[in-house]
């Protein structure tokens, strides 16, 4: 086999020949959900929490996958087996389950499809755009737009329309071409980045945004584990740019980088060195929580000018 699986609609298929309609509403409109789970060593990481997710976001967008969430692992677990043949010894996958609401010719107006459109395909993970923000730390920027408030879409539904993360991402990178937005919802409080929930860590204490405008990541549930079983402290709460700037350390946390130490906020350096001790001792509880060196697979896919991981470990500031 030298080709990937895609699964599709009950059927699996090679990745080339997987089609969907051009009236698909999920194309159409964004009328949809996706989930993405990583593989830790090339076993799934926490698959349970993403697939009850996935399903909490189809309850909430009233769509009918057409399967339980029993079968739907089935079908994730299978679809893995047959792609960890391609699967490059140290490499990981990213699987992802994209649903929308179907065919509809109605476009935009939630008409009743035929039936939901289902997707499951596995994606390597390319760690390599992060190879030296973990060297030096991620330059998050704020944007002037905002976070879609839960008034309006419950932020904890992923929702396949990111146009709202989309938009803070190419303002960000009007300032910084290698940032990552730093988002704040209508308050003026920070939300998250488009794609990872942030931390910061002032004083000891580890702060990040409670669940009132954010996704409520997979990641971000093992930080708060890992963080009561390391004994250190941390709290949810309202938390502004100013907090921010004046952090000793800071960091995002995703599924596919997993932790991401932050060097800079709005080009202003934080105190402490990167990646700080507490970021340090996250990242490495992590690494033994899944069995694998998060630091050295994110450096192994950096280009050949990048330092060594020890160097990494120790942390080089700005």
């Amino acid at each position: 086999m030298s080709e990937r699986t895609v699964f599709l609609n009950g059927e699996y298929a090679p990745e080339s020949q997987a089609k969907i309609s051009i009236f698909d509403a999920g194309f159409r409109a964004g009328d949809g959900v996706y989930e993405v789970t990583r593989t830790y060593r090339g076993e799934p990481f926490r698959l349970d929490r993403h697939l009850r997710r996935l399903y909490s976001s189809l309850r909430y967008m009233q769509i009918d996958c057409g399967h339980s969430p029993r079968e739907m692992e089935r079908i994730t677990l299978d679809l893995l087996a047959r792609n960890r043949p391609l699967l490059k010894e140290g490499d990981d996958y990213l699987i992802w389950h994209n649903i929308s609401r179907g065919v509809s010719l109605r476009g935009t107006h939630a008409a009743p499809a035929t039936k939901a459109t289902v997707v499951a395909y596995c994606v390597p993970l390319d760690l390599s755009p992060y190879a030296e923000d973990y060297r030096r730390g991620a330059h998050l920027v704020t944007p002037a737009v905002r976070r879609t408030p839960p008034e309006c879409l419950d932020s904890r539904g992923k929702i396949t329309n990111k146009s709202n993360h989309i938009l803070a991402n190419l303002q960000a990178r009007l300032v910084d071409p290698g940032c990552l937005p730093l988002m704040l919802d209508l308050r003026g409080f920070i939300a998250e980045s488009s794609a990872a929930n942030f931390f910061s860590v002032a004083d000891g204490v580890v702060l990040t945004p409670g669940l009132r405008n954010v996704l409520e990541g997979i990641t971000r549930m093992e930080i708060l584990e890992i963080a009561a079983e390391e004994g250190i402290p941390l709290r949810e709460t309202d938390l502004t740019l100013y907090d921010a700037v004046n952090a000793d350390e800071a960091f995002l946390t995703t599924t596919s980088f997993t932790i991401l130490p932050v060097g800079l906020i709005n080009g202003q350096p934080l105190r402490k060195s990167v990646p700080g001790p507490v970021t340090s001792t996250l990242i490495q509880a992590f690494s033994r929580r899944v069995g694998l060196d998060l630091v050295a697979q994110v450096l192994r896919s950096a280009r050949p000018e990048a330092k060594s991981v020890e160097e990494a470990r120790r942390g080089v500031g700005r």
